[in-house]
């Protein structure tokens, strides 16, 4: 049985409540890297830390560059999902956790966008951040690696730590040897977050802003097998480095290896897919 994030949401409530934000049904959107609260009946939603500590000791800094981000795109017009304007735009802790406060929207419809449109709204969203004023570390989301190979093994076995180190090795090793252009990034621009309300769709979840090469937000796309990700690269439309795009495919694969290992210590119907994925890189 799936635990229930009890503690996470306890928090989210009473730090709420110490804001000015009144919450009687807490309702839990999500709960994986981070525990996601919809704070009814305030139109408030709490992104609490919840796995993702394991891997970042450092995770208020994480959310502080999400809410730093969001806040400039929304001032260049990108659609984004905006900060909660009832509380303050800053990493907030209480009860043991950190978390943020962001404005609560309505999903409208359940199709999968189309593979043009998501080329299209990447390259405007790369273009505006390509004025963003601030510093950002380099494909930040990538040390989570090595982080989780340094943690005590609950959920690895030693074909498993082993295989992931060497692909670590060896994949940020080629893509080191890729043509270097480099700017600000989403740093997880899937379609997981990209969500669709009644004003159209919007961007969300920064909060693996980074520097790198577009070809890494591109591989969030075209490495998902329900899209053409031929199509979003020719609906980017900016050159992109055909071998630099396939690194980045097999270290976003890499990276969900480690995030799903990090999901099973905690979440039990994560197991069988974590062994799955972990089996990908032993070394035969």
């Amino acid at each position: 049985m799936k635990a229930t994030p009890a503690a996470a949401v306890n928090a989210a409530v009473i730090v709420a409540a110490r804001l000015g934000v009144s919450c009687t049904e807490p309702v839990v959107l999500a709960d994986g890297a981070n525990v996601i609260v919809q704070l009814s009946p305030s139109p408030v939603v709490a992104k609490v830390a919840a796995t993702t500590p394991a891997v970042r000791p450092d995770v208020a800094t994480w959310l502080q560059r999400e809410l730093d981000v969001v806040l400039f795109l929304a001032g260049t017009g990108i659609p984004v999902m905006a900060p909660s304007p009832e509380v303050p735009p800053v990493v907030h802790d209480g009860e043991g956790r950190v978390m943020t406060f962001w404005t609560y929207l309505e999903r409208s419809g359940s199709g999968l966008p189309d593979e043009t449109m998501l080329g299209s709204v990447l390259r405007e969203l790369h273009a505006a951040l390509r004025s963003y004023p601030g510093t950002m570390p380099v494909l930040a989301s990538l040390g989570d690696i090595p982080a989780f190979l340094a943690r005590p093994r609950v959920t690895l076995s030693d074909a498993d730590a082993v295989g992931i180190a060497a692909a670590y090795a060896r994949l940020t090793g080629e893509l080191a040897q890729t043509p270097s252009a480099q700017q600000v990034l989403h740093g997880d621009a899937g379609l997981g977050n990209l969500m669709h309300t009644d004003g159209g769709w919007l961007w969300h979840d920064f909060e693996d802003t980074c520097t790198g090469p577009v070809a890494w937000d591109l591989a969030a796309l075209t490495a998902s097998p329900r899209l053409d990700g031929s199509r979003v690269v020719e609906a980017y439309r900016d050159a992109v480095d055909p071998a630099q795009l396939r690194i980045c495919e097999q270290l976003r694969l890499l990276s969900l290896t480690v995030w799903y290992a990090l999901y099973a210590e905690r979440l039990p119907e994560c197991r069988q897919r974590a062994a799955e994925l972990a089996a990908l890189w032993h070394i035969t």
